[in-house]
């Protein structure tokens, strides 16, 4: 809240919105006597609801989003304005993000912050869309006009923030990133994408899988990579009643089956689909499939996405 409030641009709204909480957190907001503050009670339960129930009261011409246990930096809301202001219609602006926690942030957090950070210096957000959440839930701000355009909250399922980002890009909407730190992303023990089964890797796939079939229905589908996410992700297709066919590298497990699903050399792998990257291999080993793909006519994110 003290970061909310001590930001230099003033004039801003929050409607903050209490999810039947049983601590002391509405008498928190009380106290601020602000009345740019606005303290709601959520109209059903969850975040998703609870998006929803703000979003029946926005005044201002723009629009963010704030996780309760996040802080902003103190010219996050000046710095985001600024994308908004310096471009035209249908942009969404972000910046880069940090972990911090009482304890020290684990190896693939940092990895994942790198990634987000590198992808915003880039601006290359649509061409990684399948393979992660390319915006940190609480450090986007666009137009009320183009939020009220995609109906803002209101048609998101969860995991939300994922689906917001593939509204995006269903709307042509382009995501613009500053050059600052935007966001300070607290990392704890507590955190609902750590605990809630809504923001577990499975949701996320079945999210980006129904995303990506409705992109690519004509394309033959390949799919790379027989571990965890290879696995995962013949389910789905599966579940879809999806046609594709199944690539190892491995020569021991050439012929075999998963999933009830033959598995193919990767060495065949024909020229004319789209490929579906469900693997997380290191630096060399990303450079050695990526060259070979590139061989193969195929280019990472446009006709093959890691997953």
């Amino acid at each position: 809240m003290d970061s909310i409030t001590n930001q230099n641009h003033k004039n801003w709204q929050l409607l903050a919105v209490d999810d039947h909480s049983k601590d002391n957190s509405a008498n928190i907001f009380k106290s601020y006597q602000d009345p740019r503050i606005k303290l709601l009670k959520n109209e059903g339960y969850g975040i998703l609801a609870g998006l929803q129930t703000a979003q029946k009261h926005i005044n201002g011409e723009c629009v963010t989003r704030m996780d309760a246990d996040d802080i902003m930096p103190r010219d996050k809301l000046k710095n985001l304005l600024t994308v908004i202001q310096s471009n035209s219609e249908g942009i969404i602006a972000t910046g880069y993000v940090n972990y911090f926690g009482e304890n020290e942030i684990s190896e693939g957090y940092l990895r994942y912050q790198n990634w987000l950070n590198k992808t915003a210096k880039t601006n290359s957000f649509y061409e990684h869309i399948y393979r992660e959440c390319v915006v940190a839930s609480p450090n986007w701000m666009m137009s009320r006009a183009d939020f009220e355009a995609m109906d803002g909250f209101n048609k998101l399922k969860y995991p939300e923030d994922y689906d917001m980002v593939f509204q995006w890009k269903k709307h042509s909407l382009t995501i613009k990133s500053c050059d600052y730190n935007t966001h300070h992303w607290r990392e704890h023990k507590e955190r609902t994408s750590r605990n809630s089964e809504t923001y577990q890797q499975e949701s996320f796939f079945r999210l980006k899988i129904a995303y990506f079939l409705k992109e690519f229905q004509i394309k033959k589908i390949y799919l790379l990579g027989t571990e965890r996410k290879g696995i995962l992700t013949a389910k789905l297709l599966k579940e879809n009643s999806s046609d594709f066919q199944w690539f190892t590298h491995r020569s021991k497990q050439i012929g075999s089956e998963k999933e009830n699903k033959k598995l193919e050399d990767v060495k065949e792998l024909p020229r004319d689909g789209i490929c579906i990257l469900a693997i997380y291999p290191n630096t060399a080993e990303r450079k050695r499939l990526e060259l070979f793909l590139e061989k193969k006519g195929y280019k990472i994110g446009s006709t093959a996405h890691y997953f």
